[in-house]
């Protein structure tokens, strides 16, 4: 015996319409998403570079504030003391 198709139902095309329709949202959606997270991703490593920067230039800092303060103590011991020089000072 043959089996008799029935005609499509016109809300199955109009449903299958909006489900592509979806599906090419969802394709634009993720591909917006996957972006911003490069984009983060490469301004995380930009944070990165720029806070490994100030940690040098930080401790560059503290060294020559280091330094200026070692000079001051030497000039006002020197200036106490008639221009001898400090007994624990290296001489180079």
């Amino acid at each position: 015996m043959a089996r008799r198709r029935s005609p499509p139902d016109p809300r199955l095309g109009d449903l299958l319409e909006k489900v592509r329709g979806l599906a090419q949202e969802v394709r634009e959606t993720s591909e917006r998403v996957h972006e911003a997270a490069r984009e983060a991703h490469r301004l995380t490593e930009m944070a990165r570079q720029q806070a490994e920067k100030g940690h040098e230039l930080s401790r560059a800092g503290r060294q020559e504030a280091r330094a200026v303060t070692d000079s001051l103590k030497q000039s006002v011991y020197t200036a106490e003391n008639g221009g001898s020089r400090r007994p624990d000072e290296d001489e180079n």
